[in-house]
């Protein structure tokens, strides 16, 4: 195959693995490699990528892979690092790496802003043309594929303000995670808040694949020209409307926020947009805004609404430059935004969320 061609002209460094002959089957110690828990390393690994310190993720993913070498998720994840560190070569041997593992969502590689910094290079565009031609000559054994719609139950969390009584209304703010990320892990930012007064839910992203062993979830379904894309967005706002007004027949609410990072901030302001009757206001930290969205249809009046734009300096999933787009956008579709921005990267700052929780005491009713 066209990738296995051109891995074979590149030089491999040292594996640093034990050989067969280099194993005591004696010793008793000699499986205790068995004993790590790779979860742990997955963790920081996702961890250290979403803070912006690849050099460290790509540590952690590489030490897991030395134990589980067909984890095609945790090679591609080293290859989106090494993109974003502007390094082209191993960017695109990680990426072949991959897909030989078994990571064949070409369409998915083609949208991964990770690696925009270099998608025009000629050492990358090759490698993608390897990839989608070997893809290409691939035996198809999934059969023809389809989508159809239906109700299902889906797992939300919650908490409360200090003191919270049900007899009384309480602003709402519904978080919406990263790409990759749960609920579990974003319901966490509450602490970051400052004595909040509200109540705080995360429900999960309605598509859940598998990322390092563990369950990771997504609030879009992955880019396929098969579906229509545009239709499929519509869904997942209202699915984020249907958190909404399930949770407005569970407890007395006033005000409504939504609150979304990265892949949540995209689908944010595209249910801001879609709905905008539905919400005091709209919070955003380090995402985009799909211009195809607001381009794909004649929206309702937005003006009345609010919303807070944020976006590291050092973000290169997500640049302060997207931000301030997705700022004039936001202004140019009637609704009244701010903008603020920190010395750093990919992440939900701590400081810019406090000036966040202000904003909208401002606006509360």
């Amino acid at each position: 195959m066209a990738i296995l061609l051109l891995l074979l002209t590149l030089s491999f460094p040292g594996t640093g693995l034990a050989t067969p002959g280099e194993i005591d089957p004696s010793d008793p110690s000699a499986g205790d490699f068995l004993d790590l828990d790779l979860s742990e390393y997955y963790r920081i690994a996702a961890e250290a990528y979403r803070d912006g310190n690849y050099n460290l993720a790509i540590r952690y993913y590489l030490a897991s892979l030395t134990r589980n070498i067909d984890n095609e998720i945790a090679i591609y994840n080293v290859a989106c690092c090494y993109a974003l560190m502007g390094n082209v070569e191993l960017a695109s041997l990680y990426l072949q790496r991959a897909v030989i593992a078994g990571y064949h969502d070409i369409s998915f590689m083609r949208g991964d802003h990770d690696f925009d910094s270099v998608r025009d290079d000629p050492l990358f565009i090759g490698t993608m043309q390897h990839i989608s031609a070997a893809l290409a000559e691939a035996p198809e054994y999934s059969g023809e594929g389809y989508l159809f719609y239906a109700e299902a139950a889906f797992r939300c969390l919650l908490r409360f303000p200090e003191g919270y009584d049900p007899e009384l209304e309480y602003p709402l703010v519904v978080g919406l995670h990263g790409y990759g990320d749960s609920p579990e892990n974003f319901i966490r930012l509450w602490d970051y808040f400052d004595g909040p007064d509200f109540i705080y839910a995360c429900p999960r992203g309605p598509y859940p694949f598998t990322e390092n062993n563990v369950t990771a979830f997504s609030w879009f379904k992955p880019y396929d020209d098969e579906y229509d894309i545009r239709e499929l967005d519509l869904l997942s706002t209202e699915y984020v409307i249907s958190v909404v007004d399930d949770l407005r027949e569970r407890h007395l609410i006033s005000d409504v926020f939504l609150f979304g990072f990265s892949q949540g901030c995209a689908l944010t302001w595209m249910t801001g947009i879609a709905h905008p009757q539905e919400f005091t206001g709209l919070i955003g930290f380090g995402g985009r805004l799909d211009t195809a969205f607001v381009n794909s249809a004649g929206w309702d009046d937005a003006s009345g609404l609010s919303a807070f734009v944020a976006n590291g300096t050092m973000d290169q999933g997500a640049s302060v430059e997207a931000g301030l787009e997705a700022f004039a956008i936001l202004e140019d579709l009637g609704i009244e935004a701010v903008f603020s921005s920190w010395e750093g990267v990919h992440m939900v700052n701590r400081p810019v969320l406090l000036q966040a929780q202000e904003w909208m005491e401002t606006l509360r009713r």
